[in-house]
């Protein structure tokens, strides 16, 4: 008969080779598993390619599928002879950041202080990031002679096909690309300020355009200059946009240019320092949007 005062000790399971490495296994180790696949893929798709473009870019024409002959001329034609598309393109970019900035102050400012369904909002503003190719067609469509809003620009007289093709246009739809980031940089930047304020400066007496000036503007600092510098680097490698609304003045931005010199001419190291350059461009811009950013994007 069993001592009852004995008690009865659960079975101990076998521990298993794989738990017991499982246990052993440093957390530092675990992460760094973890982490291996990003950074591999991170190295095989962003950082090899960018070598490969750094060095074609310093070779004279095809001659790197040969025998490499490097030189900088490349670079030297880039600022020299094609500055001025260079110029073109920062200047488009420019003009596109100020619009959206211009409209997407107060479209934020509703959205984070009147709006109701958010989010519902925030998803109908991602459909421009479908890309700039459906923007342009869509825009195309609905301005030509007989697309849905011909008729009513032909009543008003307004000359539909120099509207359409020509440097407004351009830069609206350039705008009406990266509007979405505008707002939601701003938008971040707005739901941190206290309703409260806006409330304490009418009590005193200040004007709406006092309260804008004095408190929304200085306290919204941030999210303005990361959403312009966001907008503006984006728009920087803009491509599309200027082939399908622009004039041929638009159409000399770098980008098109690049295509034309790889794809049509061969020009591969020319090319490439075009790529370069417009790459370390948009990479010091979008690293000072995310540095004044503060996670907007997120928000």
């Amino acid at each position: 008969m069993a001592n009852p005062s004995v008690t009865a000790r659960p079975a101990e399971f076998p521990r298993t080779a794989a738990g017991t490495a499982r246990r052993r296994l440093h957390p530092s180790v675990r992460g760094m598993g973890l982490v291996l696949p990003a950074v591999a893929a991170t190295v095989a798709f962003s950082v090899i390619p960018l070598l490969y473009l750094g060095v074609v870019s310093f070779t004279k024409e095809t001659s790197f599928f040969f025998t490499p002959i490097y030189t900088l001329a490349n670079y030297r034609k880039v600022f020299e002879r094609y500055l001025p598309n260079l110029w073109e393109t920062i200047y488009l970019a420019g003009l596109s950041s100020i619009l959206d900035l211009v409209l997407g102050y107060p479209f934020a400012y509703i959205l984070v202080r009147k709006v109701r369904y958010r989010e519902l909002v925030r998803t109908l503003m991602t459909f421009p990031l479908f890309g700039p190719l459906y923007l342009s067609f869509g825009l195309s469509y609905l301005l030509l002679p007989k697309g849905p809003m011909g008729p009513l620009m032909l009543s008003l007289h307004v000359p539909v096909v120099k509207l359409l093709f020509s440097l407004p246009m351009t830069v609206f739809a350039m705008a009406l690309f990266t509007f979405p980031f505008m707002v939601m940089n701003i938008g971040a930047a707005l739901s941190n300020v206290d309703p409260m304020l806006e409330e304490a400066a009418t009590t005193l007496g200040a004007r709406p355009w006092q309260t804008f000036l004095r408190i929304l503007f200085p306290l919204s600092w941030s999210g303005i200059l990361a959403g312009f510098l966001m907008c503006f680097g984006w728009n920087l490698g803009v491509y599309v946009v200027p082939e399908l609304l622009g004039t041929l003045k638009e159409q000399r931005v770098i980008s098109l240019v690049m295509y034309q010199k790889q794809m049509k001419q061969s020009d591969f190291g020319l090319a490439s320092a075009m790529g370069a350059v417009l790459m370390a461009l948009a990479f010091g811009v979008t690293w000072l949007s995310l540095r004044f950013s503060r996670g907007a994007l997120g928000a």
